[in-house]
């Protein structure tokens, strides 16, 4: 078995090795681990919707018909060209199934399975694991610089580019499922061009505004609401805006930091106002900037909070970071128990200094 981890994975779905006639794209990230099932699937069938040679099967398929999945690695393909078999949702109960279609003639076919998270006990990650012509993909949460590379790889193919400080904007806002990330950049691309957002014949630049305002409506700021829903100490709303971030596959640390860039934006406000300066000329000073519809609920909050208390609240988002990285406890349940505590502090310091 071939492993092909971390960037091997995009080139190995792309462009599956010739000595490879099997591939078990698994993990927990579903969209990526459906963008290169889609990808390896295309490369033996260029028209994802040509019948005769792609047959896409689901689970259900394979475990009501157990020769289901051995007779169509074995169909020809009527209108000549290479063939390929899709299977989604696979499981280890469909390892035995899945083994016997193996050993079957199937040419120049190419097997494609998609799977969820398998764990190295997984009977169904030990097949591929041990036959040389098999090869598996797992496909894990990007991180930092693999969503970043990813973001800025998917805009240059389509003659785009994205401004730094746009860049660091959606980076803090975006999740790490593969398939919204995507269909964020889509939307971004849409705003920018006006059109369906294929590559435009002249270089398109993304700036800011055009991120902010082609998010304005989308789930992409709901980080931004639960800092705004945390500085004001709307207990309600944090629930709300945090459960809603984590169903979009964002995660923990990621709400953590872009609450404490809130604070560390009121810290910004509150002390140079102290010596003097104009809050309204301070928060348009910001950058990256408070989106237009917050900076009202910004300018509030900097009357609201004094600089101690927006020390104390920074020094709960560091702890509870740390927490996160290094205990046992559920990173969920510390990133939540650190934002309702700020945004009580909040409620009970209203109209303090």
């Amino acid at each position: 078995m071939v492993a092909f981890k971390g960037i091997k994975g995009a080139s190995a779905a792309a462009r599956p090795p010739d000595e490879i006639n099997a591939l078990l794209i698994y993990g927990p990230n579903a969209g990526l681990v459906r963008e290169r099932a889609r990808a390896a699937a295309s490369f033996a069938v260029e028209d994802l919707s040509d019948g005769f040679r792609l047959s896409e099967l689901q689970a259900k398929d394979v475990s009501d018909d157990g020769a289901r999945l051995a007779d169509e690695l074995g169909a020809l393909s009527f209108a000549g060209g290479r063939r390929a078999v899709w299977l989604k949702d696979a499981v280890d109960g469909l390892t035995s199934t899945i083994a016997n279609a193996l050993e079957t003639e199937f040419g120049d076919t190419l097997l494609v399975i998609e799977a969820g998270n398998l764990g190295p006990r997984s009977s169904l990650r030990k097949l591929f694991e041990k036959e040389d012509n098999l090869g598996a993909i797992p496909c894990y949460d990007d991180d930092q610089n693999s969503l970043r590379d990813y973001v800025s790889g998917f805009l240059r193919e389509r003659n785009a580019t994205i401004e730094s400080d746009a860049l660091f904007w959606l980076m803090e806002r975006l999740g790490s499922d593969r398939m919204q990330v995507r269909g964020e950049l889509e939307k971004i691309l849409l705003y920018a061009t006006g059109d369906d957002g294929t590559a435009p014949e002249q270089q398109i630049r993304i700036d800011l505004d055009t991120v902010m305002e082609s998010s304005g409506d989308a789930g992409v700021l709901s980080l931004d609401q639960l800092a705004e829903a945390v500085a004001n100490g709307e207990l309600g709303e944090i629930d709300r805006f945090l459960q809603l971030a984590f169903e979009q596959g964002k995660q923990p640390i990621a709400a953590l930091r872009v609450v404490a860039q809130r604070f560390l934006q009121l810290h910004f406000v509150v002390g140079s106002a102290s010596t003097g300066g104009g809050i309204d000329k301070l928060i348009g000073a910001l950058r990256p900037p408070i989106f237009f519809k917050h900076r009202h609920a910004f300018r509030a909050q900097a009357t609201r909070w004094s600089l101690p208390r927006i020390a104390q609240a920074l020094d709960i988002l560091t702890t509870a970071e740390m927490e996160c990285k290094s205990t046992g406890m559920p990173a969920d349940e510390t990133c939540a128990r650190a934002l309702i505590r700020i945004g009580a502090a909040a409620r009970a310091g209203a109209g303090k200094t």
